[in-house]
């Protein structure tokens, strides 16, 4: 049986051009899952005619981004979002 093998990370899901921007199979949904499952809530939307994408994390009503001045979509989500978000994805779903 024929099948695909699709390596991403999960920075991907904060980047306008992750998972080949936009037009090819997208994992922010897993990601987002996760985020939530720690007690935030995520904000997924898509960029135009580009990526969906995480645009913000809140816990309640406040975002959790750290860095006021970074460029979501931009800049590596590792220089925005709280050490414990970004220590329980490496968990998840990176390789050791």
């Amino acid at each position: 049986m024929p099948y695909m093998m699709i390596e991403w990370e999960w920075e991907e899901a904060f980047d306008k051009f992750g998972f080949g921007d936009g037009d090819s199979w997208n994992g922010t949904h897993i990601v987002a899952n996760e985020i939530n499952d720690l007690g935030y809530v995520t904000d997924c939307d898509t960029w135009g005619i580009h990526n969906y994408m995480i645009m913000d994390v809140r816990k309640g009503q406040e975002s959790v981004y750290t860095n006021p001045d970074a460029q979501i979509g931009y800049d590596s989500p590792r220089e925005y979002l709280p050490d414990d978000i970004i220590n329980h994805l490496d968990k998840m779903f990176t390789e050791d």
